[in-house]
């Protein structure tokens, strides 16, 4: 539930109760009609205005049972359209959310086998830095094509949420110095500063925690929620529409990420009907689709740093999990016909912003990572990735 006094009811978001907005709309229709009817007998006949009232009562009732359904139909396309455009208006996306309706975004939560459940749970205990949210994501946790059982496990993909990165980073530096770089060295403020250029995120890769090679990033909850809900510099928001593994749940993180994802899937959906026009895509085109969002421009992939089949190869091994993290977003997009894209954004030119930001922050992000991990760690992660992308060929 979203509770503000700062701001204009107006601007909030309705709840997603869709009978309560039905009723709500339906009961504001039928007043409307009936207005207009008595507006009508005024003109028809002024001195018999209770035999017009009767049949003015009538006529509505008539109206209303012959164009029931038609009318719920218009009402649902009507409520839905309404409450995409308040929820586009609402960009508090700092504002505290106590509550959310029961089973809202359920599909964010994927299982994932209990043994590697308790790996990465074991993970995040690790840290006694305070996490708001975290998730883990990647080939380390979601099985992609080119990794077998028998080949050397990849390194697990994870990013904390933190909301105060200089206290983060000052407890995590005495408690696992080894994580960093030779930054480490100018304190804690410092890396935090550090941390914010371009998408930011910090990332330390190539540690070792109970025997696992993790690569963990920080970044802070307001960043993370910018993004989410505005598409900063997509950098989060492109990595939460594929299907992740949330460690550590917010339930703000939670509300605006449901939105990235049909945000997500409203481009996806357009985009595919362009390129396939009268013929039909595929569900597994659909996912592939939105996968390549967060692809566009980034660096990269200019410089062959990434598996030039990896967008198949995340979607091949995933698709029920494509299917879960999607469900509710699918129907509510192809058979609701519903839309959603963050402000300033159009279906027209959000492929050209969103190659732009990406590029940006890749090129950024990639340049932080040569001084946040040590030139010998970046050299390490450089040639796995390079490495990868030659065995794919």
């Amino acid at each position: 539930m979203l509770r503000s006094k700062a701001i204009n009811s107006a601007k909030i978001v309705p709840k997603p109760h869709l009978v309560n907005r039905l009723v709500r709309f339906q009961s504001r229709d039928n007043r409307l009609l009936k207005e207009e009817i008595s507006t009508a007998q005024e003109v028809i006949h002024p001195g018999s205005k209770r035999f017009v009232q009767r049949s003015a009562d009538k006529l509505h009732e008539e109206v209303i049972t012959a164009k029931s359904e038609d009318t719920d139909l218009h009402l649902l396309e009507k409520g839905l359209k309404r409450t995409d455009e308040r929820a586009s208006q609402f960009t508090n996306y700092l504002y505290r959310i106590n509550r959310l309706p029961p089973n809202y975004a359920d599909n964010q939560f994927i299982s994932v086998d209990q043994s590697l459940e308790r790996d990465l749970q074991s993970i995040l205990k690790h840290f006694k830095s305070p996490i708001k949210y975290a998730f883990g994501y990647g080939s380390g946790v979601f099985q992609q094509s080119g990794y077998s059982k028998s080949s050397e496990k990849p390194q697990i993909d994870m990013v904390f949420g933190v909301t105060h990165p200089e206290h983060f980073h000052s407890l995590n530096i005495r408690q696992n110095p080894d994580h960093y770089s030779s930054l480490r060295y100018f304190g804690s403020e410092f890396v935090s500063k550090f941390q914010e250029v371009g998408a930011g995120v910090y990332f330390n890769p190539f540690t070792s925690i109970h025997g696992h090679d993790v690569k963990y990033g920080v970044v802070s909850m307001s960043r993370l929620l910018k993004d989410l809900a505005t598409w900063d510099s997509f950098y989060l928001a492109g990595r939460l529409q594929k299907p992740v593994k949330v460690l550590k749940n917010d339930l703000r993180v939670q509300y605006w990420n449901q939105l990235n994802l049909k945000a997500a899937a409203t481009l996806a959906k357009h985009e595919l009907s362009k390129k396939f026009k009268e013929q039909s895509f595929t569900e597994f085109d659909f996912y592939k689709e939105i996968t390549a969002l967060s692809y566009l421009g980034d660096i990269r992939y200019k410089l062959g740093g990434e598996n030039p089949k990896k967008i198949d190869n995340i979607v091949e091994k995933n698709l029920d999990n494509f299917r879960t993290y999607y469900k509710p977003i699918y129907k509510d997009v192809f058979l609701n016909k519903s839309t959603y894209l963050p402000q300033s954004f159009t279906l027209e030119n959000a492929s050209e912003q969103l190659t732009e930001r990406i590029s940006r922050g890749s090129t950024i992000q990639a340049a932080k990572g040569i001084l946040s991990a040590g030139l010998m760690k970046s050299i390490k992660y450089a040639w796995a990735k390079r490495l990868k992308a030659i065995k794919s060929h």
